[in-house]
């Protein structure tokens, strides 16, 4: 045999050898892959948890592992009885590691939807042979709750970061694939009250850490729910505002007025208004409730506050405010608006000129004539502070605490009737406030 010949011979046994080494080891490492089972298993049931999961999170590293489904299905098990004792102590009202029980229940889930995944993928020749699909979807819908849980003990403990991920796993997982289009639909409708709130949770929470679009997406996703809540659309406002959005402010505050018929909220769109000089707008906004709510005292409030604030109809917006009053005696802005329809139409008649000797620079009145005039002015000057005294005097006994809106008012009211010694007393709350 020639030495060329010896040689090919060589090549091509070693060629082999290299090549079934190669296949060996390739071999070996799913083997020792899989193997992780068996001994996660032993570790399971001996009850050393910690290294059955790291065990199992190492061999699921491995890209070779061929029994994904299984290793999963074995990994969320693992992470599910190191979440288990931790819920316990929790429900019990026992101390419990609040990061243990979240990162235990997260890895947890995240096995059995990962274990789902490989069950139902098909091989390499387009078979699918599935093993944990019951296991895994029954584990899941006894765990569809936790992550809720799981938040809210985790915005106590402060992380308010990791709560809201939490959270918005809460909302994900009834679309985890796991369940059917029926499942999904019933667990959605079953738990919509608990959904809604974690959508309010969420934007409460983004808003406070100024995640504006996210609060703002979580209040919408909230109130489309048919959660008409104060402070989501308070929460929303803010937002456009964050955003330079003034449309949108807009256009939500009129949502919010026509869903909650929040006086603050109309007193806002009737500000907006003014400031626009949009009196048709404010009209309409007044009309229609009138219209939609006729026994609502709020409605005829705003109606004269358009009256007063923006057409300056005196007798008008009276109505409108006694109307009100009539339905709440008590009705603290009806009231403190009804001396002011008393106060403002007086002041605009001393502009206007109505008056010949009232509110003039004259200090000296001679004639019986024009002292007669200028008495007849004055009682009916007076005439108006005294109906206004009465609404404000009423104002100070409903909020006795606040008289940031009563006490000015009553100074100008008590000066012009000349009561000396009620408002004496009144300049000194005010130099007191």
């Amino acid at each position: 045999m020639s030495n060329k010949t010896i040689r090919r011979l060589i090549y091509f046994v070693m060629k082999k050898i290299i090549c079934s080494v190669v296949f060996m080891a390739l071999s070996g490492s799913v083997f020792s892959q899989n193997s992780a089972i068996p001994r996660a298993n032993l570790l399971l049931q001996k009850g050393e948890l910690n290294e059955a999961a790291t065990l199992l999170d190492e061999a699921l590293k491995h890209p070779k592992t061929s029994k994904f489904a299984e290793m999963h299905n074995l990994a969320g098990e693992v992470y599910a009885q190191i979440f288990s004792p931790q819920l316990n102590n929790a429900a019990n009202g026992l101390p419990f590691d609040t990061v243990l029980l979240c990162d235990a229940l997260d890895k947890s889930i995240g096995h059995y939807i990962d274990s789902h995944k490989a069950d139902v993928t098909p091989d390499a020749k387009g078979r699918v042979k599935s093993k944990f699909i019951e296991k895994n979807h029954n584990r899941i819908k006894q765990m569809v709750d936790y992550y809720n849980y799981a938040a809210v003990f985790m915005n106590q403990y402060g992380d308010k970061k990791r709560s809201m991920d939490l959270f918005e796993k809460y909302l994900a997982l009834p679309y985890c694939g796991v369940f059917s289009d029926a499942e999904k639909d019933s667990i959605l409708t079953v738990k919509k009250e608990a959904y809604n709130q974690t959508a309010i949770n969420l934007s409460i929470l983004n808003y406070q850490e100024k995640n504006m679009d996210k609060a703002l997406l979580y209040a919408k996703k909230a109130i489309d729910a048919g959660e008409a809540n104060r402070d989501l659309y308070v929460i929303c406002m803010q937002a456009h505002l964050a955003k330079n959005d003034s449309a949108s402010w807009v256009s939500c505050l009129k949502e919010g007025v026509n869903k909650l018929g929040d006086i603050n909220f109309m007193q806002n769109l009737l500000h907006y208004y003014v400031t626009k000089n949009d009196i048709e707008e404010a009209k309409k906004m007044a009309n229609d409730m009138i219209t939609n709510a006729p026994e609502n005292k709020t409605s005829w409030y705003i109606k004269g506050c358009v009256e007063l604030n923006m057409l300056k109809d005196y007798t008008q917006s009276r109505e409108s405010f006694a109307k009100s009053l009539e339905i709440d005696p008590n009705f603290v802005e009806a009231n403190i608006n009804m001396a002011y329809t008393f106060m403002n139409e007086v002041v605009t008649k001393r502009m206007n000129g109505d008056y010949k000797y009232i509110g003039t620079s004259s200090t000296t009145i001679t004639g019986k004539e024009a002292v007669n005039a200028y008495k007849k002015e004055l009682a009916e000057v007076q005439e108006y502070y005294k109906k206004a005294q009465v609404y404000m005097e009423k104002v100070r006994e409903l909020i006795p605490d606040n008289p940031k809106n009563w006490a000015y008012a009553l100074q100008t009211i008590y000066e012009n009737l000349q009561l000396k010694d009620k408002k004496a007393e009144i300049d000194a709350v005010i130099s007191a406030m």
